[in-house]
């Protein structure tokens, strides 16, 4: 087998094995996938990816109504 062929495998049993997986297990596995691919990143650069709207926002203490 070329390493081509070995790649169309590899692809074929990933989307085999996902196409089996619930819809949340297969969210959760894509964000554990992002979680490791973004380990490395700094505060600034993971700032730069999010939107300024989607970024939480701290919360005050107290205050009520």
């Amino acid at each position: 087998m070329d390493k081509k062929e070995l790649e169309e495998l590899r692809y074929d049993v990933a989307h085999y094995l996902l196409s089996n997986m619930s819809k949340g297990s297969q969210f959760q596995y894509a964000l554990d996938k992002m979680l490791t691919l973004f380990q490395d990143y700094s505060e600034e650069e993971l700032k730069r990816i999010i939107p300024k709207s989607k970024m939480k926002k701290k919360k005050s203490k107290g205050g009520g109504f």
